[in-house]
């Protein structure tokens, strides 16, 4: 039994790595794109459709940036179907619901105040990340 155990685990250590990805996240937010969005998700498979999450950025890029560039970080978590995607972006003041088409990925965003503002939302190839690359050496 325990050089079964032994063989096993010989298998596993001799697999190769799986390639940890993370998928680029990009669009704007707002009836002039005020916001860009950018960052990198998680992606896990489901069916039907795929999730995926993960940390990005909020960059107000809007003409009225008085006091400089806003940038804020926020939770992304998506859920994307064929044809459709849905999810929720979390910041630290709001809790916002999308509801954007997965062919173009315009939408709308609704949050505390119970507006919706457009948002565009596209979600990349997939890049590896830096853990792979150090596995891999």
């Amino acid at each position: 039994m325990r050089a079964i155990v032994v063989a096993t685990l010989a298998l596993l250590a001799a697999a190769p790595a799986a390639r940890a990805q993370s998928y680029s996240a990009s669009g704007q937010i707002g009836y002039l794109h005020e916001w860009e969005i950018t960052g990198n998700l998680g992606k896990t498979a489901k069916r039907p459709g795929a999730e995926y999450s993960g940390t990005i950025t909020l960059r107000h890029v809007g003409l009225c940036s008085v006091n400089g560039v806003e940038q804020k970080q926020a939770r992304l978590q998506l859920k994307v179907f064929p044809g459709r995607l849905e999810g929720v972006l979390i910041m630290d003041e709001d809790q916002c619901r999308i509801v954007a088409s997965g062919s173009s990925g315009s939408g709308q965003l609704t949050c505390g105040s119970g507006q919706d503002v457009p948002i565009t939302l596209l979600i990349g190839k997939a890049v590896e990340t830096e853990a792979a690359d150090r596995a891999r050496l």
